[in-house]
């Protein structure tokens, strides 16, 4: 599994817009982790991540979140 960095930039989809934002509060090791994406979160903070939703809802650069561009199942939820 990959294990990501805080800092590091991913990218995601909300309703057919690719956004990126930076890796914060990492917690976990590198079998199972969560995160949250500075930027990225609804009227009460941030959302927890699981590290199982890299490359199916969190991308790693933005060629590959363009692939799923078009794809709803593939997008994160933007919910208040």
């Amino acid at each position: 599994m990959i294990m990501l960095k805080a800092g590091q930039v991913v990218y995601f989809i909300v309703q057919g817009w690719i956004m990126s934002g930076k890796v914060m509060n990492i917690q976990g090791n590198e079998n199972e982790y969560t995160f949250e994406i500075e930027g990225y979160g609804n009227c009460s903070g941030y959302h927890q991540i699981s590290s199982r939703q890299i490359h199916y809802s969190i991308f790693l650069d933005e060629q590959e979140a363009q692939k799923y561009q078009d794809n709803p199942a593939m997008y994160l939820q933007n919910y208040c």
